[in-house]
């Protein structure tokens, strides 16, 4: 007959073993849904947050490189703005977007010197980056803000695009944008600055 002691640390043993088999108290935790890792700078604690953009935009067969920066805010309503320059057969030409209340401001030098405004359901804005279809999820890397969870997926116009997410707070800290031949990397380096985003003066928006 087992001694009764035997038998009580028997069973403790292969409880034990179960529970870390089925990811019981004190097993390694997996990384979160690639969906539940690009939404979660919607649900931190983040207000703002400022960003470097720089890509490439080809037209017709003619590349030009273009660098400028931008502002995503969290709280009600979101918003966004963008702004790069870049030089197209030797001149300077800059481009600025303000995404806001469902509305899409943009201003072009050269250009009219006005801004032109037009509905939109797919502005720039935090949820620009939650995505819609295609979650996968990368890995985990090493960024030099913190380590970041790196998932891809697609946005509402089939658009690709990656995002690499603070693993602390949930914070992003870098998008890379595709469209086409058009390509876009966003690097975030300030958050929570008090930044606030508004259209431009109506007396300078023309109806696109």
């Amino acid at each position: 007959m087992t001694p009764p002691l035997i038998t009580q640390l028997t069973a403790v043993t292969i409880s034990a073993a179960v529970l870390a088999a089925c990811g019981g108290p004190g097993a390694p935790l997996g990384p979160p849904s690639p969906k539940d890792i690009l939404a979660k700078p919607l649900h931190s604690n983040l207000k703002d947050a400022h960003f470097v953009v720089t890509g490439k935009f080809t037209q017709q067969g003619v590349s030009v490189d273009l660098a400028g920066d931008g502002q995503l805010v969290y709280r009600a309503p979101g918003a966004g703005r963008f702004k790069f320059e870049t030089t197209v057969a030797g001149h300077k030409v800059s481009y600025e977007d303000i995404s806001i209340n469902g509305k899409d401001y943009t201003f072009s030098d050269p250009g009219t010197g006005k801004w032109t405004a037009r509905t939109t359901t797919s502005g720039l804005g935090p949820q620009s980056f939650s995505g819609v279809s295609d979650f996968k999820y990368v890995g985990e890397e090493n960024l030099a803000k913190g380590k970041a969870w790196h998932a891809t997926a697609k946005d509402k116009d089939g658009n690709a695009f990656e995002g690499w997410i603070r693993e602390s707070d949930g914070y992003p800290l870098k998008y890379l944008i595709a469209q086409q031949t058009n390509a876009l990397t966003l690097i975030f380096d300030r958050f929570n600055a008090g930044a606030t985003i508004s259209p431009p003066p109506a007396s300078q928006v023309v109806q696109g």
